[in-house]
């Protein structure tokens, strides 16, 4: 166990630093436009939960590639690879359109919304480059999730940080207008982000191809034509991944966008806890996603003894780290809402709103491992079911009542809000937890069946 937590930490080290990049990105733009004004703390928050609802889909559906690449790497199917690399590859050209008329849609869809005039407009300035962002997501996540099935974290690691270090100061040039560009406001954000995916697109691009750890490979070596079996078959373990994320996200996407009729400040209070949770989100995704390689390896190899290990101990470190978070974010919760805003109302219900963000960070590390490590197995349709159960059909409501009121209990606002999304999530964490210990025993039990039939002869 010991020395499998130390392959875990290696391996998790870059893709926590990868992750906090990429939650870092979206934590840059809000805490940036936070500084620039209320209105577009509210508007850029509710643009990047848009934003985040449109690609998570698409995104579960590409994840389902790092688990299909460590199966053919942990077998040692270099042909494999190559062939899963160019046919998800194909895959990502229309999922990259379907991506870019999701966020339009969703523009056209902001009208609708509780909205002031300001905010509606500041939030579709934002969406509007975010379309091209869109569009190149998918390319990009391709060559991302190849290079975590095979293991190579560290390139992961830097393209991200490059991009998150390149958004930083995009975003406070376009959002405040320096060097004699227009100011845009919360808007800005928007054109800083597409400029980051952008230049990762590029780099990815050429690392795949002067990469002397991917040349054994051969990944654009003989580029097949599409291959409609092998692109269903990434569609078939990739799409449970989606809906779950939507699940998921989704419901994270749609809380704010229900809660205002509460005012721009439960937005932005509201705002300020989910933001940083984010940013904690980073560390346990990271050893989540190391999970799910190591026990796509594992199972590749046919060991399956070696990938319960791997989830014993992985959900060991996860428990551990997610404690330790919910420790900080209790006692730093008044320094960390004042990162964000400077509003004196704003900041005291963010100050509160963090507390709850301490309990729900328990049970997400929980749900992250066990789903992670699933996919590992190539079993999402259970966990799916489960996020959609979880989250929408009793965690929706339930935040509904506890927040509005019903004629049970008085109205809670926005902690009632979230109140709900820790029941909900603590829900969610048991019940795929459960299903993980079962599937790793099955797999256990399915190895030995042979064994224990030649000895019986």
């Amino acid at each position: 166990m010991r020395a499998e937590g130390q392959r875990l930490a290696r391996m998790a080290g870059p893709l926590v630093i990868g992750q906090f990049a990429v939650m870092g990105m979206g934590v840059t733009d809000v805490i940036i436009a936070g500084h620039a004004g209320t209105d577009d703390l509210a508007a850029v928050t509710i643009g990047y939960y848009v934003w985040d609802l449109g690609m998570l889909l698409v995104f579960g559906i590409l994840l389902a590639n790092s688990a299909l690449i460590g199966h053919r790497y942990g077998s040692g199917d270099h042909e494999g690879v190559r062939r899963q690399f160019q046919q998800c590859l194909w895959l990502s050209l229309p999922l990259a359109l379907f991506s870019g008329l999701l966020i339009w849609l969703a523009i056209l869809l902001l009208p609708r919304l509780d909205l002031t005039p300001e905010v509606a407009r500041i939030a579709a300035g934002y969406l509007y480059p975010t379309i091209g962002s869109a569009m190149l997501i998918p390319i990009a996540l391709t060559f991302r999730t190849t290079a975590e099935g095979l293991g190579l974290t560290r390139p992961v690691m830097w393209l991200m940080l490059g991009a998150f270090l390149i958004n930083i100061p995009m975003n406070y040039v376009l959002v405040h207008g320096l060097f004699g560009l227009p100011k845009l406001g919360g808007a800005g954000c928007g054109w800083a982000t597409l400029i980051a995916f952008l230049l990762l697109m590029i780099a990815w691009t050429l690392y795949s191809i002067r990469s002397r750890a991917l040349a054994a490979f051969g990944l654009w070596r003989s580029f097949e034509r599409p291959q409609p079996r092998l692109m269903v078959a990434t569609l078939s373990l990739g799409l449970p991944i989606g809906l779950s994320l939507l699940a998921v996200g989704g419901f994270f996407a749609v809380v704010p966008l229900v809660m205002s009729r509460l005012g721009t400040e439960a937005i932005a209070g509201h705002a300020v806890a989910m933001t940083f949770d984010s940013l904690m989100l980073t560390i346990p995704l990271g050893v989540g996603q190391a999970m799910s390689v190591r026990v796509a390896h594992e199972m590749g190899g046919r060991y399956p003894q070696a990938a319960r290990a791997v989830c014993i101990t992985g959900m060991q470190l996860l428990i551990g780290i997610a404690l330790l978070q919910a420790a900080l974010i209790i006692s730093f919760r008044e320094p960390i809402a004042g990162l964000f805003t400077a509003d004196p109302a704003v900041r005291e219900l963010g100050t509160v709103l963090l507390v709850y963000a301490a309990a729900y960070r328990v049970f997400d590390s929980v749900q992250i491992g066990a789903g992670m490590a699933l996919r590992g197995y190539r079993d999402t349709r259970v966990s799916s079911a489960i996020d959609v159960f979880a989250y929408w059909m009793f965690g929706l409501p339930l935040c509904y009542a506890l927040g509005f009121g019903s004629r049970w209990q008085e109205a809670m606002g926005v902690e009632g809000f979230w109140l709900g999304m820790v029941i909900a999530i603590g829900a969610a964490a048991l019940a795929i937890s459960a299903r993980l210990a079962w599937r790793s025993a099955r797999e256990l039990r399915v190895a030995e069946q042979p064994a224990s039939a030649g000895e019986q002869a």
